[in-house]
């Protein structure tokens, strides 16, 4: 599960953010900066601690202390996996993410601390995704 990019408005940039040497990263998961370091983003996410989606993969093995990130720009549209079916009545809902960073909680419900938007669906809906843009500060 995983954040891809629908429509670039705006030149593509990335940022490298520091991370412990042992976190591991997954190109397409959305992270947190919290305390100076990467983390992969979960429920507790919010607006203010969003960084960026990673843009590589990176094992604890690796031992790298920084990981290139996707910028998040309010202009763009993200596919995003979401928790449910995917359902045109959620179109300007806000949604937190799910458990992990790939994916977004779409109870059918708008949330005040949201950090993404729907504006619209995509393929089925079963297929479960959805289009997002991120909510920035």
């Amino acid at each position: 599960m995983s954040f891809v990019q629908s429509t670039i408005k705006n030149t593509r940039s990335l940022s490298g953010q520091n991370k412990a040497s042992a976190t591991v990263t997954t190109s397409g998961l959305l992270y947190d900066l919290t305390s100076g370091l990467l983390t992969e983003a979960t429920s507790s996410s919010t607006r203010n601690t969003v960084v960026g989606v990673a843009n590589l993969t990176a094992s604890a093995a690796d031992a790298v202390t920084q990981a290139l990130c996707i910028d998040l720009d309010p202009e763009d549209v993200w596919v995003a996996d979401s928790t449910n079916n995917s359902n045109t009545g959620h179109n300007g809902q806000a949604m937190i993410i799910g458990a992990n960073g790939g994916v977004v909680d779409n109870t059918g419900t708008t949330s005040a601390v949201g950090v993404v938007v729907q504006v619209g669906t995509f393929g089925a809906t079963t297929d479960k995704k959805i289009l997002v843009r991120f909510i920035t500060v």
